[in-house]
């Protein structure tokens, strides 16, 4: 199978097969959006132009998707710096795929006004607070009951999320479920500020009398003492739909953590079976059920080939081994100088870019060269008309 600009960053034996079944289905998009304190700590997000835009990221990410700009700010959200929100490479495979989508709101702090399922309706605090989610046995229960339903409509899903500041609760996460993550993770910055994230997660975790793998034997302990809301709700909406159909986590560290997380919890059964929320018996046996041979992980080259970061490290790691894949995409030769940016370590990832962007090469066999125009197309749309 030739795969144009398409990178196997590790890929299982197990699992070597895993995009040929992808390809038997069409294309399905989920994007899940949850806000948390933890993305107004000073130097963890550049997901804004500015520290007070942050709240509005998600909102904005996915009114772009449904109305081609954002009603709650006015503007598609960029980075200070110049370079425009990861979202317009969503918009360009959308059109080139013509992938249906759904929105999925585990938890954002600015509503957008966009038709959603509502997983949850509570922000996420800050990793330092003494319970950063709220009502993470209920999230992931509402995730499951949301794999159910796409998995009927007999697509792959595509799973992507906008979550600012959700590499450093990502990092928390996978340190608590016993994956050395310190320094490791990628990020929407040069060099992504692993020093403050680090200093940040090993703080909480200290307060918290947390070690690696504390949270191992009841691994959602993880998301409610460190992490953010989406990252419950994307694990019972993977582990429930892939029983029937191909799920592509779309993201890298974000990812990553919600993998260890589903690992996890299949490695510890006892931990979901005992929750007692009503309804929960039925539900927990589907998430039991998942299909591991039908999960994996897309991002972009940029976070895949990050210096700053080690992804190959994290994937080792996991509990459940799974494959990452990444989308060559290269904006170098780009007209637009904000999307050159990109190659300096600015964004990389988000609202599912890469996924969307390597299932665009896949399921039309283009490469980055015949995909770069679309996506310039959107930007200027967008910024420049």
């Amino acid at each position: 199978m030739t795969l144009p600009s398409i990178i196997k960053v590790h890929v299982p034996e197990t699992h070597n097969d895993f995009l040929e079944r992808c390809l038997k289905l069409p294309p399905l998009f989920t994007c899940t959006i949850a806000s948390t304190e933890t993305a107004l700590i000073p130097g963890v997000s550049a997901a804004g132009a500015s520290p007070e835009l942050i709240p509005y990221t998600a909102a904005a990410d996915v009114e772009a998707l449904v109305y081609g700009q954002a009603l709650c700010l006015g503007k598609i959200p960029e980075n200070p710096v110049g370079p425009p929100s990861p979202v317009i490479i969503t918009m360009a495979a959308l059109r080139e795929l013509n992938a249906p989508f759904f929105v999925v709101d585990a938890g954002n702090a600015i509503t957008p006004k966009v038709p959603m399922f509502t997983a949850g309706r509570k922000p996420g605090r800050a990793i330092t607070a003494p319970e950063a989610v709220a009502d993470v046995e209920e999230l992931f229960l509402q995730g499951v009951i949301i794999g159910q339903q796409l998995a009927s409509n007999n697509h792959t899903l595509i799973l992507g999320e906008s979550v600012p500041g959700g590499t450093t609760t990502a990092m928390a996460v996978m340190e608590a479920l016993g994956i050395a993550a310190l320094g490791k993770i990628s990020g929407s910055m040069p060099g992504n500020n692993q020093n403050l994230k680090q200093e940040l997660v090993c703080r909480a975790m200290r307060e918290k009398e947390l070690e690696r793998g504390s949270a191992l034997n009841n691994p959602l302990t993880a998301v409610r003492l460190l992490g953010d809301p989406m990252q419950a709700v994307q694990a019972g909406i993977a582990m429930s739909a892939s029983r029937k159909i191909p799920v592509l986590l779309a993201g890298g560290t974000q990812m990553i953590a919600v993998a260890a997380l589903i690992g996890a919890l299949l490695n510890q059964p006892t931990a979901l079976q005992a929750i007692t929320l009503r309804g929960s018996k039925e539900l927990i046996n589907d998430a039991l059920e998942a299909q591991l041979k039908n999960i994996a992980i897309a991002t972009t080259a940029w976070v895949s080939e990050d210096d700053s970061a080690d992804l190959r490290s994290l994937m080792q790691q996991l509990p459940q081994a799974l494959p990452l894949y990444s989308a060559g995409l290269d904006f170098s030769t780009s007209r637009h100088k904000n999307l050159q940016l990109y190659e300096e370590g600015y964004v990389k990832e988000g609202v599912g870019a890469g996924a969307l962007a390597l299932s665009t090469m896949l399921y039309h066999n283009l490469d980055n060269l015949k995909f770069l125009p679309m996506i310039e197309k959107v930007y200027e749309e967008i910024y420049l008309d």
